[in-house]
């Protein structure tokens, strides 16, 4: 179904896709697992299928049925129910009153390497048990490179296509919420250097913008350890360059110009070919 993977930008296999009412609604984006598959589906039906009745909630049935033909160990089940009982979360609304905390702004030089950075509740001025601490999070913005570029992107000063210009925020207005102690999300960042026209400061220097392939998954915690908001981060080796090219007036007319020289010379080989046959014809009559 090569013009329908085209028609919905579908670019790998496999890919896993919500349709709502002939509309696309969104991409999994967990592991690649019958168990994990069904689940999500079991949540897009809570979310979108609520006044149905039980009857007809038929996804939740076949996710039960597909946990219960895998044999998997008993550590494994015990994750899986675990998982369960949490899965609303993913689907919970910010409120502040629920979330008081801090509120952090700035920036962090990061050298080109693979490497990561974390939140964590620590302090000599405050009285805590830094284990027991909730790390919930809701992420403004966050990108990487100059800021610049950021304002430049929002304010339409660069050329960026549809496609970039959602992966280079990707993270911006998520909420990541835990309402249980000794866990947190980890979040895995690709980060891609990406070349577009239009990026240049007042001084003519250009900028890079870099695209952000993301992937947030809830971690477990001991007891005895504390948990933090961790991000990983790591370079594609792989860079990307958009650029947009036009031609001038004058490459429509010399393209013009060569097709009706072309017709022409072809006509007269044609023409030459058939007097050449004409006369030969009444030579031997």
């Amino acid at each position: 179904h090569q013009q329908l993977c085209r028609d919905q930008n579908i670019r790998a296999y496999p890919t896993l896709r919500m349709f709502i009412d002939g509309e696309p609604s969104g991409d999994y984006q967990g592991h690649r697992t019958v168990v994990e598959m069904a689940d999500w589906l079991v949540l897009q039906e809570e979310a979108h299928k609520k006044d149905l009745e039980e009857s007809e909630k038929t996804v939740e049935k076949a996710a039960a049925a597909a946990r219960k033909r895998l044999d998997v160990s008993a550590e494994e089940k015990e994750w899986n129910m675990k998982l369960q009982r949490h899965r609303h979360r993913q689907q919970a609304n910010w409120d502040d009153g629920e979330h008081p905390g801090c509120q952090l702004a700035g920036h962090i030089m990061l050298d080109r390497v693979p490497g990561n950075f974390h939140v964590m509740a620590r302090s000599n001025h405050h009285d805590l048990v830094p284990h027991m601490t909730n790390t919930s999070h809701f992420i403004h913005h966050l990108s990487v490179g100059e800021p610049a570029v950021s304002r430049m992107v929002e304010a339409g000063r660069a050329e960026v296509p549809t496609e970039v210009n959602e992966k280079l925020f990707p993270m911006n207005g998520n909420a990541y919420i835990t309402k249980e102690l000794h866990e947190s999300y980890h979040h895995y960042l690709k980060v891609i250097t990406t070349d577009v026209d239009g990026l240049e400061t007042v001084a003519r220097r250009r900028l890079k913008a870099y695209q952000i392939l993301q992937n947030s998954q809830l971690a477990y915690y001991r007891n005895d350890m504390v948990p933090e908001a961790k991000f990983i981060y790591d370079l594609s080796p792989i860079s990307v360059s958009y650029r947009r090219k036009s031609r001038h007036w004058y490459d429509y007319l010399t393209s013009m110009m060569a097709i009706i020289g072309g017709t022409f010379t072809v006509v007269g080989m044609v023409e030459s070919g058939i007097n050449a046959a004409v006369s030969r014809r009444k030579r031997y009559f």
